[in-house]
């Protein structure tokens, strides 16, 4: 099982060319300062700071664009599925930011 798994990411490392292990990495690193942004952006609409609102809500956005950025710059012959997903993920991650500083309020 852990070799199929190695030669699984291997082959996508070969084929597209992203490295399957730095895209975890960048995407995985990204959860503590996402749900920091988030706090900082509900505590500043709170308070009535938009300015701290502006400068966390731009740095939430690069957090979820980031590893995607990765793919788009590195990747080559990505299959269009790829595409749908990704927009997909960054979608709902979007979606599901602004409902959650809505409830909060």
């Amino acid at each position: 099982m852990f070799q199929y798994l190695k030669d699984w990411l291997a082959r996508i490392h070969h084929d597209y060319g992203v490295n399957p292990i730095i895209f975890a990495i960048i995407y995985f690193a990204g959860i503590v300062p996402f749900w920091f942004s988030i706090y900082k952006i509900i505590g500043g609409l709170k308070k009535k700071k938009f300015a701290e609102v502006r400068t966390f809500g731009i740095i939430l956005g690069i957090i979820i664009i980031l590893p995607f950025s990765y793919v788009a710059i590195f990747g080559h012959n990505l299959p269009f599925w790829f595409w749908i997903v990704a927009s997909g993920i960054i979608g709902y991650s979007i979606y599901s930011v602004v409902n959650k500083i809505r409830t909060t309020k």
